[in-house]
């Protein structure tokens, strides 16, 4: 498998928002955050092929108050085609997957993915991609 070790950094967005009902509100919401942010039109094709793989996992990071401390789980995503995820596909389904835990923290913002290259032992020969976050 090769898939690529740094994806979506040109992409902006803010988890904050409530999960999204449909992928076109999510994309709408997010050209408009892009240009707002930017001030200049959003041209990204976000139907293009961004992972050739049927299932990525993905892992991020979020302050626990019950325990008093940062938890890093993972999750588990489908391609709806069982071949490969769309740009659309793959932020939207993050988005409504870590949006709960991510709308208090400082550390909401969408910084791309990064591949992991060890081993993902929860879920074996399926690439690993960490959410990259900033504040």
């Amino acid at each position: 498998m090769n898939n690529q070790k740094e994806l979506l950094k040109n992409i902006l967005w803010n988890f904050q928002e409530k999960k999204f009902l449909s992928v076109e509100n999510f994309l709408i919401a997010l050209k408009n955050y892009n240009e707002k942010i930017t001030g200049k039109t959003f041209i990204e094709n976000l139907h293009k092929t961004i992972l050739n793989v049927p299932k990525v996992t993905i892992q991020y990071e979020y302050w626990d108050e019950e325990i008093k401390d940062s938890i890093e789980p993972d999750f588990l995503l489908k391609a709806d085609n069982n071949i490969y995820f769309t740009t659309a596909e793959l932020l939207f389904k993050i988005h409504n997957e870590v949006c709960t835990n991510l709308e208090k923290e400082d550390h909401h913002f969408f910084e791309g993915l990064d591949l992991w290259t060890g081993e993902n032992t929860n879920y074996p020969n399926i690439p690993l991609y960490f959410l990259q976050q900033g504040s």
